[in-house]
């Protein structure tokens, strides 16, 4: 008993100093202050970031310029010369006014038709307002000058000239379906889809950020 005693102290005491030996080899440099230093710096850092998630988790949600309701106020520069410009996005756009003329605002077009009959007579020398450029709006940017503090129609009293209480055409087609595409209301601004074979308005834009 006396000698099984004896080994297992001996056995023991092996062990630990087995066991110690490789820890004594640091390969860390510095060993275990520098460290402890270097933990010390990344729970700092760790912190710093954390401080700076909380700031930008509390910053209020940015909001698409032409909301009428949060977000940047509504502003527009008239030009005087059928165009005006949204000073949010920058977008350069077709007033619309009471006549007959192409830019007559009960004026309706097929969709294929806003391309090649209303944006080729806009577009075709000497051009509208001097830009050969203009283009049919997508869908994000058409929902862009809807006012929704307004209704019949949905647009800022400051945005010149006449805007039906209708649909009007964007140049997105609809995913997965050829023969519709996307529609702002400005009634009461919803976004919607319609057959691209229908007549609706259509409102030409350039220019943008």
């Amino acid at each position: 008993m006396r000698n099984g005693l004896w080994s297992i102290v001996v056995g023991g005491i092996v062990g630990v100093l087995l066991w110690a030996g490789p820890v004594g080899a640091q390969p860390f440099p510095g060993g275990l202050p520098r460290c402890q230093a270097s933990l010390g710096t990344c729970t700092t850092n760790l912190g710093t970031c954390q401080t700076d998630l909380a700031a930008c988790l509390a910053e209020p949600t940015v909001v698409f310029p032409g909301d009428g309701v949060d977000g940047p106020a509504l502003s527009y520069t008239n030009h005087g010369d059928g165009t005006v410009t949204d000073n949010n996005t920058l977008l350069m756009w077709e007033v619309k006014d009471t006549g007959s003329g192409i830019h007559g605002v009960n004026q309706t077009f097929l969709w294929s038709d806003s391309f090649t009959v209303f944006l080729a007579t806009l577009n075709t020398a000497p051009c509208f307002a001097s830009h050969c450029d203009w283009r049919m709006p997508n869908v994000k940017e058409l929902q862009s000058i809807v006012d929704y503090s307004q209704f019949d129609p949905a647009i800022a009293s400051s945005f010149p000239g006449s805007t039906a209480a209708g649909f009007y055409w964007s140049s997105t087609a609809t995913a997965g379906n050829a023969s519709h595409a996307w529609v702002v209301g400005f009634d009461v601004g919803g976004v919607f889809f319609d057959a691209q074979n229908v007549g609706l308005r259509v409102r030409a834009v350039r220019g943008g950020r």
